[in-house]
């Protein structure tokens, strides 16, 4: 991998550790079998699978990240809309705006990560449906 790609790499890697940390810590503060726990548990399994895919220099990921590729995909979408929603609400030029900012960043480039290995060749996940 050249220098550029692996800055890059590193660069995305760091805001999406930072949220699967936080999900991480919040999913044990929730009661499991909620919704919201449900939600926190989908959102922790898509940005693991994304790290992982980020990571992985590797041409051929494993077979078990790529049956989850679509749903994490999804669940990276959902992700993405949410952090539109809170970057909206911080006064540019804030540090809430720039980690929104920055998450968000790092949130599509995982998407397209996840969807690229997850779907060589294909049409991307939520493409003439329900595109998130």
């Amino acid at each position: 991998m050249d220098e550029s790609l692996n800055s890059k790499s590193t660069e995305v890697r760091r805001p999406l550790a930072s949220l699967l940390s936080k999900s991480e810590k919040s999913l044990l503060r929730l009661s499991p079998g909620s919704w919201q726990h449900s939600m926190i548990q989908r959102n922790v399994r898509a940005l693991r699978i994304a790290i992982a895919l980020i990571s992985d220099e590797a041409t051929h990921p494993g077979e078990e990240l790529l049956c989850h590729a679509l749903d994490a995909a999804d669940a990276l979408a959902a992700m993405i809309e949410k952090v539109e929603e809170a970057k909206a609400q911080f006064e540019s030029g804030t540090s809430q705006h720039s980690l929104q900012k920055n998450r968000l960043q790092a949130l599509k480039v995982a998407r397209m990560v996840v969807v690229a290995k997850g779907n060589p060749g294909q049409a991307e996940p939520g493409v003439g449906a329900d595109s998130r």
